[in-house]
């Protein structure tokens, strides 16, 4: 039975259920709990200074006048038993890593101050290190074993790595003047290439000349886009003049597209992230995730049965937990 949580005493009220009527049958599971887990994740954002959005890599809708940060805070393992997250430990961000099911302690495995990170299919974990308030840059460390950190890249602003399957590409968003671009960097002779305009670059299987990503148009509105930077072509795939798109992920089938954008609750009649899923010719566009709180950072499980995501539902004080659903749409 769904109900809300008066808090009437401290003065507030909040929404405390798990989950919204919306998500039955969707078997909600908190795998982390604020008590014990410091978890990151995106928060909504007050554009007024941020300068021209369409240069920005802050998701958002103008039309919904909502916004919110667009970092890559949650990952799986290759083996999809393991879940790195992001935790804020002694004033500073660095991946954690812990079991993928409800039980077991977590292990710190970056010692830098990090604003977004991967986790290659080689056992590395890509991160972009802010630690240089000059700049920031993309690096690796081995996801289990020692500290040892090696530098990729050596820019003003490099964000959003992923390395393709194989381990020799890695794609990022650079920012610059222009805005921001997705490159390429050949991790074998250390080739850089411009590729297209946009910013979270997820990986199209194994292929290296593809990728799918987000751009922010000049009406406002961030959008997923697939582009095949050697063909020269690009793609939209999901757009809406009420909603705004980023943090795009394909199922292990490459069948869907996972990703988070603004939606009005039911019951607080207000905009709030929640989490979509799309084919990615662009049809079966779907709702997944309904609730009044903060859904965002979604992952596929190894099988994609399964959908993990960060989330502020279920307790007062909009802490982020690690949460996951049951993927049954056909």
């Amino acid at each position: 039975m769904l109900c809300v949580a008066s808090l009437s005493a401290c003065g507030s009220s909040k929404y405390l259920d798990m989950y919204a009527p919306e998500e039955s049958g969707l078997n909600v599971m908190k795998i982390t709990d604020e008590s014990s887990n410091s978890v990151i994740g995106n928060i909504r954002i007050n554009l007024i200074g941020k300068g021209n959005f369409a240069y920005t890599t802050v998701g958002g809708c103008k039309n919904s006048k909502t916004y919110w940060g667009t970092d890559r805070l949650l990952a799986i393992s290759p083996d999809g038993t393991e879940l790195g997250y992001v935790s804020n430990i002694n004033k500073q961000w660095n991946v954690m890593i812990r079991s993928s099911n409800t039980q077991g302690t977590s292990t710190q495995r970056t010692f830098r101050d990090i604003s977004d990170f991967s986790w290659g299919n080689n056992g590395y974990l890509y991160f972009s290190d802010r630690s240089d308030i000059q700049k920031v840059q993309i690096c690796s460390t081995n996801a289990h074993a020692g500290s040892i950190m090696r530098q990729l890249t050596n820019n003003s602003i490099d964000k959003n790595p992923v390395v393709t399957t194989d381990g020799k590409l890695l794609f990022f968003t650079r920012i610059d003047k222009s805005g921001p671009f997705i490159w390429s960097l050949d991790l074998e002779n250390g080739a850089l290439t411009s590729c297209a305009r946009g910013y979270n670059p997820t990986l199209v299987g194994d292929r290296t000349d593809s990728f799918i990503c987000v751009r922010n148009s000049t009406a406002g509105l961030s959008e997923i886009w697939m582009v095949n930077y050697v063909e020269g072509k690009e793609t939209l795939i999901l757009s809406d003049k009420n909603r705004g798109f980023t943090n795009p992920v394909l199922s292990p089938d490459g069948q869907w597209i996972l990703c988070q954008g603004n939606s009005k609750s039911s019951i607080t009649k207000k905009n709030n992230l929640d989490i979509f899923a799309v084919k990615v010719d662009g049809t079966g566009f779907v709702q997944l995730t309904y609730h009044p709180a903060e859904d965002c950072c979604p992952v596929w499980s190894n099988d994609g049965k399964y959908i993990y995501f960060l989330s502020t539902r279920a307790n007062k004080d909009d802490y982020f937990n690690i949460w996951r659903i049951r993927f049954d749409v056909m």
